[in-house]
Formats: structure tokens, C-alpha cells, sequence
């Protein structure tokens, strides 16, 4: 029998049974994944012209940051741009459960074609201008055997009080050695430990304002 891990609160937001946090803002999650990492980033503009964009999220949970960022690239480039996307996840979601946790209409045609793969470790989305690479596993093992290099990052695990492996100077310095010049990077906590984490890693950091009752958030670029 499948170990249970998730139970659902408000809004049919998923809640860790693991970690005692949520996936998501119950109020509104798809505003929160744009405000946090789309914004974070400064997406669409950061990618305009670029052949290709290769994005890493910590923590792929339910895919909504995922299909948030498809959603966009598809809006906003054009054929011959193709958008490289690489998840951590430990604890994978089932199908049914991120069908049932995906409950923005204007996601649900991308929703429905990433479940007819997922979660296969890699597949090509819509007609080949996205790739998903899922990385099953704890994210300092999967990101110590990548050779991969991101242009951004979205850093969405647990919050750091309740599961802080994933926030950890180790998994810090993995992300720089997995970064270009000016990567950006973009994650809803404000914690100190995780800005100073960061900034030692070679990542120039600023808070800037939070996502609904939250006071503050960080983003950043890599300047080595």
C-alpha cells in the first residue's frame, strides 16, 4: 500500500503529512507561483531572445510552478525556442493527487498532457519546445550527478523551520557550481540563514516584498 503524504486542506490545497506545510498559497497558488518565481526572475523579459532557457526547481511538488512557467513560455516565445526544465523531488505526488491539486482552468490542457507522461524521468511537451527532466530523489544527490547548467532557479521546498536538508550550504554551493554568470534564482522564504547561505555560495541577494501575509521574500543573481 502507498504511503499517504499528502491531506487536503481549503481549496483542495495538499498539505504535507511529512513536513506539516502546505504545497501552495490556499488563498490563491497560481498568483503566488507568478509573484514568487515568474516575477522573481523577471519572466518573460529574462528569457526574450534566447534560444534556449534551462530553469531548476527544488521541489516540483505539485508541477503548478511548472505549468505556470509552460504557460508563459508559450505565450511568450516563439518555434524555435525551446525551454529546458529540470525538478527535484523526494516524495512524488500521484497523478490523481496533482490532477486533483492543479484546479486553475487556465492550466488544466497543460495539467492533462503532463500526467500522460509523468512521472517518466524525462519527456517532451508541446511539439518539442519543452522538455521536463524529473530528478526523483533528495535534491543534494540529484544536483551532486547533474552536469547540467541553469539560468535559473526556483528554490520552492518546505519552509527552511521544517525541512531544512533542503536549505543547507552543501545544496547552496551544488546550485553556484550549476550556475552561470547573472543565473537568477528566486524563492518565497526570507529567512537570514538562507540569504547568507546564498550570498557566501556567490549569489547576490535582495528581499524584496511578499506574497499575500508575507512580509518579505529574496531573489538573486549569481556573481561568482
Amino acid at each position: 500500500m502507498t504511503e499517504k503524504i499528502i491531506e487536503w486542506q481549503k481549496n483542495n490545497t495538499p498539505k504535507s503529512l511529512l513536513y506539516g506545510d502546505i504545497y501552495y498559497s490556499a488563498e490563491d497558488g497560481l498568483a503566488e507561483s507568478t509573484a514568487v518565481f515568474l516575477d522573481g526572475i523577471n519572466a518573460p523579459d529574462v528569457w526574450q531572445g534566447s534560444p534556449g532557457f534551462t530553469i531548476c526547481e527544488l521541489g516540483f511538488g505539485t508541477g503548478l510552478n511548472f505549468l505556470n512557467t509552460v504557460k508563459l513560455w508559450l505565450e511568450t516565445t516563439d518555434k524555435n525556442q525551446k525551454l529546458h526544465y529540470y525538478a527535484t523531488e523526494k516524495h512524488p505526488l500521484l497523478r490523481v493527487e496533482i490532477q486533483r491539486a492543479i484546479r486553475y482552468p487556465e492550466l488544466f490542457s497543460y495539467r492533462d498532457y503532463m500526467i500522460e507522461h509523468y512521472p517518466e524521468p524525462s519527456a517532451q511537451y508541446f511539439d518539442d519546445r519543452v522538455s521536463l527532466n524529473l530528478l526523483i530523489g533528495d535534491s543534494l544527490s540529484m544536483l551532486a550527478e547533474a552536469d547540467f547548467k541553469a539560468d535559473a532557479w526556483f528554490l520552492d521546498g518546505f519552509a527552511p523551520s521544517k525541512n531544512p536538508d533542503m536549505w543547507s550550504s552543501p545544496i547552496f554551493h551544488e546550485i553556484a557550481r550549476l550556475s552561470f554568470k547573472e543565473t537568477k534564482l528566486a524563492t518565497f522564504t526570507s529567512a537570514g540563514a538562507v540569504r547568507r547561505g546564498l550570498t557566501e555560495a556567490g549569489f547576490q541577494m535582495t528581499k524584496r516584498p511578499g506574497f499575500g501575509k508575507k512580509r518579505e521574500m529574496l531573489n538573486g543573481q549569481f556573481i561568482g
